[in-house]
């Protein structure tokens, strides 16, 4: 059998506009918003290079193909991925803020067993939109398509092999269709993330290898000027595919994907097919890109990742960010790449072992601490806080509750009606049998955060407890964000659908607050003119006449610097007086403009307790935190415990503090 050379520099220029592409669409997306179909191109070559390893060991045993396909593989692509897992982990631990640590643990243990292609839960959605939560393994998603594939490619090929030779390109083809159409007719988060949804790209570049070395066998059967003419036929027609890829990736203005894909990824098929020797696409600067694109692929998204949570939009330090990638993906391809594939087989596969396991142990390493650290104080208290605790510990824990802020918002004792929480409706399980009430507490992530307290506080009165929180929404009002309007809506609809439909005794509406801080027009100075204040009495009378005694609502909590929190008890031990750590919390970027809002709030919130018919009881938290000496909130304890989260929820600490004011509330139920 004839096959192909091993190493094809025009296919190396391809994989160096397609890394180009991605590139593009991460760091300059509103530029590239096309780059994405660089990984498209990615999945055509990979299909192109597995049919040609496994057509160079078809004459073994199947065992030995499968196991000389996937060490081949593996090889290339395990010790890198691990280390980059490793390194991330690293750099997460010790540059990116504490809120986004728990959501990675997550990523990254998905990344080290190759699904991270799992089609995103609404509980993922809402974390990567937390202001400084963002996902840096969230590229691995390709590599495990790729993996996946790899456990189906030899028992797809090995029975292709019983077939007649004239019935192999037929039998791919009915695959690709068939994965085509699970593609087409899928929803778009499954059709993007299912490796069944993605085996027509691959089979595309498997149809392009068997295309090719149909044609070199009959190679020898073509006259000398025939070749020629079909040479210089093939020579125009890889430039025109050539360009109209570069024009599809690259261009500034959106493209459907669902037309686009398909032509980009059989585009890049016929580009293969034609292009071989093409001097554009052999050129240093291209194929270089080409062999530095699986580290540039790697290293790349979580550099992104740091730029976008800690620099603020900075355009100058995004270029620094870029270039950066590039320096390093050359540095990792240099050294630690050309090393590894050098290595035998027996040190490989320690190499791949020990990073594996190092990976693992670093994605668990607070987990581990935390254990050792409770076995050892033999700490048993909700929030872990006791007497003796100091300074030190305050640093320790407000590092952990930031990290745990987001696994703090699901409640055990709720059966969520879907998904795993926190987000959604909810009812409570294991209640008093004697409850006389049902109970239903809505909002948005406050309402998780506070849940657990409430079932301890109020189980023991309430016959049924309902729970209901949405992603970053309003209940009274839906927030203008972008990226968000649409979904509140939809929840600013279902709260009120949902109490009509409960009907209960009591409502308890919790919200970390956000578009009904909207600020009214320069020309509006009254609540009848305040359309803002309109549509939350509106909301709040449909909610009062569906209650039957009355709602308590969590009166608007003035916001503080993210960033700072998991200072706070850092600054306390470096001597840094308590009243100056205050005025830290609350002296930021949009401090100003955030107490206009507060202020703001309060007024409409002290409005609508008037306006909805006696049933509306305000419950406030500032007499708890508030300093009138001072004029300042105090959001720690005297040892630097802190009340609050990066996230913007209430620590376990803070939990317990406000907890008095809704046990008293319950009590008097």
């Amino acid at each position: 059998m004839t096959s192909q050379p091993a190493k094809r520099l025009d296919l190396q220029g391809i994989r160096g506009l397609a890394i180009l592409a991605v590139l593009g669409f991460h760091f300059y997306p509103g530029a590239f918003p096309n780059g994405y179909l660089g990984v498209d191109q990615f999945f055509v070559l990979s299909g192109f290079l597995m049919c040609m390893l496994l057509r160079r060991s078809e004459n073994e045993p199947a065992f030995s193909l499968i196991r000389t396909f996937h060490y081949k593989r593996l090889k290339r692509i395990l010790p890198l991925y691990f280390l980059v897992i490793l390194a991330g982990m690293i750099g997460l631990y010790s540059f990116f803020p504490d809120i986004s640590i728990d959501s990675n643990q997550k990523s990254a243990t998905r990344a080290l067993f190759f699904i991270s292609n799992r089609a995103s839960t609404l509980e993922d959605d809402y974390f990567s939109m937390l202001s400084m939560a963002m996902d840096i393994f969230t590229h691995t998603w390709s590599l495990s398509v790729e993996v996946q594939f790899y456990v189906l490619v030899p028992s797809m090929y090995l029975i292709g092999t019983k077939l007649p030779a004239k019935l192999h390109n037929p039998y791919y083809t009915i695959i690709g269709l068939a994965s085509y159409l699970f593609f087409h007719f899928s929803p778009a988060p499954v059709a993007f993330n299912s490796v069944l949804a993605r085996i027509w790209q691959f089979i595309i570049g498997m149809l392009i290898y068997n295309i090719g070395c149909s044609k070199l066998k009959r190679h020898y059967k073509i006259l000398t000027d025939q070749e020629e003419k079909c040479k210089l036929q093939e020579s125009y027609k890889s430039y025109i595919f050539l360009a109209a890829l570069t024009i599809m990736a690259f261009f500034p203005i959106p493209l459907d994907a669902s037309i686009i894909r398909p032509l980009v990824t059989i585009g890049t098929g016929c580009l293969m097919l034609t292009c071989e020797g093409n001097p554009m696409l052999s050129n240093k600067i291209l194929t270089y890109l080409g062999d530095i694109s699986y580290s540039l692929y790697l290293i790349h998204w979580p550099i992104y990742a740091y730029w976008k949570l800690t620099c603020n939009g900075d355009s100058s330090l995004l270029i620094c960010a870029l270039i950066s990638s590039i320096v390093l993906a050359i540095v990792f391809f240099e050294t630690f790449e050309k090393w590894y594939l050098k290595l035998s087989n027996p040190n490989l596969s320690i190499l791949v072992a020990l990073l594996f396991a190092s990976s693992g142990l670093a994605i668990e390493k607070i987990e581990i601490s935390n254990q050792i650290y409770m076995y050892r104080h033999n700490i048993k208290t909700l929030d872990s806080v006791t007497s003796n605790m100091t300074v030190d510990d305050a640093i320790r824990l407000n590092y952990q509750w930031n990290i745990d802020d987001g696994a703090n918002l699901i409640v055990s004792s709720c059966a969520y009606e879907s998904g795993a929480g926190p987000f959604g409706w909810c009812n409570h399980t294991g209640l008093n049998p004697s409850g006389k009430y049902k109970i239903v507490m809505f909002g948005n992530s406050w309402v998780a955060n506070h849940a657990a307290m409430l079932y301890q506080e109020c189980g023991h009165k309430a016959k049924i407890l309902i729970q209901g929180s949405a992603n970053a929404c309003d209940p009274l009002y839906f927030t203008r964000a972008a990226h968000a309007e649409d979904l509140c809506r939809k929840n600013f609809s279902n709260f009120e659908e949902r109490v009509r439909l409960e009907q209960p005794d009591y409502g308890f509406m919790l919200t970390r607050h956000l578009a009904i801080g909207e600020l009214r027009p320069p020309n509006v100075t009254t609540f009848e003119e305040d359309t803002v204040y309109q549509v939350m009495k509106q909301q709040m009378l449909k909610f009062v006449s569906n209650v039957k005694h009355k709602i308590y609502i969590v009166n608007a909590f003035p916001r503080i610097d993210q960033s700072a929190v998991v200072k706070i008890a850092k600054w306390l031990k470096n001597g840094t007086s308590p009243e100056e750590v205050d005025k830290r919390l609350f002296t930021w970027k949009y401090a100003e403009i955030e107490q206009t809002r507060y202020e703001l709030m309060r007024e409409r919130y002290g409005q609508l307790e008037k306006d909805c018919n006696g049933k509306c009881v305000l419950v406030d938290y500032k007499p708890k935190f508030f300093n009138p000496h001072t004029g300042l909130y105090r959001m720690f304890d005297d040892r630097g415990f802190s009340y609050y989260t990066m996230g913007l929820h209430f620590s376990p600490h803070g939990i317990e503090f406000v907890r008095p004011i809704w046990r008293d509330i319950c009590n008097s139920l």
